[in-house]
């Protein structure tokens, strides 16, 4: 995928990103929320990861980074239940806030001479 598609997708996903944390954070309830929560999961902390490899399509790229989402939200969630510390509100926020940093770090790194992407 071209650089200017990654950063474009990027773009729409912090937007996303953004979106779900704001509703997290004034403890909106909604149909709407739902939906967003789980397009969130499904696509932007996988997508983050994803961006940073080269693979030959872009079906592997977001089936990879479905499959990225949706493992990584189940470990932390294991690891929680597991130590006994279940918060899925922390563990959510604390998976957005590191996705949209990662995101963000896509739009604005300086992209140096001869990147593959």
């Amino acid at each position: 995928m071209p650089l200017n598609e990654r950063r474009a997708v990027a773009a729409v996903l912090l937007g996303l990103t953004t979106t779900v944390l704001l509703l997290a954070a004034f403890r909106v309830t909604s149909e709407v929320r739902l939906y967003l929560d789980v397009a969130f999961v499904l696509l932007a902390p996988g997508w983050a990861v994803v961006a940073h490899v080269r693979l030959a399509t872009r079906a592997a790229e977001w089936i990879t980074a479905i499959a990225i989402g949706l493992s990584g939200t189940l470990l932390i969630a294991q690891i929680m239940v597991s130590t006994h510390w279940w918060h899925p509100k922390v563990g959510f926020v604390m998976v957005a806030v590191a996705t949209f940093l990662a995101l963000l770090w896509q739009l604005i790194a300086p992209r140096t001479a001869g990147a593959a992407r």
